[in-house]
């Protein structure tokens, strides 16, 4: 039966009416956007996201968009400058109401020029250091989480591996730390240095500029059963003084942990995944977690963000791959293996 013009006028008027309604709608949600420092796939961005996720699922009356700096794959101060410029104009054309800004380069890049925003609100995750830097300390518009890594959970970690020859002999374990050039690792140092690490003995920290730099560390490690490798975060690492490639870092840490003389003990989660036996790091779920309840209290609450206080991670996670423990003939308690199974850090042997 077909419509009369009148019914298929009112017809349209009602679709158009609902359409309208809806583009409305959404224009006038509040706007929450999320600026990554690195790339979707990188394990410590692919984990915060899905800490941010776990709290967004829910955002149905907030709009949220998503940008990628991509920054790992970057070493020249020109494209970082550039990658700097696409992040500032992406916020901009969005205009977000919070800007959820994760790890320090999206910070230093693009976050940090909407410092004093009459509107927009700024919740940064992932900064290792100082947040004075961005000009954030007192900031109206500011508030965050910081990142941290866990040095008293590595420290307790060895003295657990150490414990009997603690007891036997009193013997003083050491650690090494070995790091990349990027800015990154440079602002976590002092806190490494300055750690208490008795009675543990800190040999100290070594930056590597370059792959082969950080190989000749490696080879040069002493041969003792009481001493432990701390490392990081190696993907800035270029094949040679003269070829810029970063080298994958799958390969530096399938490198380091075939030709290491001790066993490696990494600082972030992801260094399991690509092959160290154990790691015990900072909480990139709680990161993203923290940030992103710290932007639904900022609008619910309609705060500004120098209104709430930024906080510090209570959390760490522990990672195991079980054929390289095995490899280097280290023993945990069941705790440590329980621990990893329950976050979805247990790498298991048959993998």
């Amino acid at each position: 039966m077909r419509q009369s013009p009148a019914a298929l006028i009112l017809s349209i008027a009602f679709f158009v009416g609902v359409a309208a309604s809806a583009v409305a709608f959404n224009a006038t949600k509040p706007r929450i956007m999320i600026l990554q420092s690195y790339d979707p796939e990188y394990a410590w961005t692919r984990d915060v996201d899905a800490g941010i996720r776990r709290i967004s699922m829910d955002w149905t009356n907030y709009s949220v968009s998503w940008h990628y700096m991509n920054t790992k794959r970057l070493s020249d101060p020109e494209s970082l400058r550039y990658a700097g410029i696409v992040a500032r104009r992406a916020i901009e054309r969005f205009d977000p109401d919070v800007l959820i800004a994760v790890d320090d380069p999206a910070q230093w890049l693009a976050a940090r020029y909407f410092v004093g925003h009459p509107r927009m609100e700024i919740v940064f995750a992932g900064v290792n250091g100082s947040i004075e830097p961005y000009g954030y300390g007192g900031a109206d518009n500011v508030t965050g989480v910081l990142e941290r890594k866990p040095l008293q959970a590595v420290k307790d970690l060895v003295l657990t591996l150490e414990q009997g020859a603690l007891e036997a002999n009193g013997s003083t374990p050491s650690i090494h730390y070995l790091m990349d050039p990027s800015e990154s690792m440079a602002r976590d140092r002092h806190r490494v240095d300055a750690f208490d690490w008795s009675p543990l003995h800190f040999a100290g920290t070594t930056v590597a500029e370059d792959y082969p730099s950080w190989q000749a560390y490696v080879r040069a490690l002493p041969d003792r059963d009481d001493a432990y490798l701390l490392v990081a975060n190696y993907r800035q690492l270029r094949r040679s003084e003269t070829d810029s490639e970063m080298v994958p870092p799958n390969e530096v840490m399938s490198w380091t942990e075939a030709n290491s003389p001790i066993p490696i003990i990494g600082v972030n989660v992801f260094n399991v995944e690509e092959g160290a036996a154990v790691a015990v790091g900072a909480s990139p779920f709680e990161q993203g977690e923290v940030a992103a309840n710290l932007a639904e209290e900022l609008l619910q609450e309609d705060l500004r963000g120098g209104q709430v206080a930024i906080e510090r991670p209570r959390y760490y996670v522990v990672a195991i791959n079980e054929a390289a423990l095995a490899k280097r003939g280290l023993e945990l308690p069941q705790i440590y293996e329980t621990f990893a199974r329950t976050t979805f850090t247990y790498v298991d042997a048959e993998h």
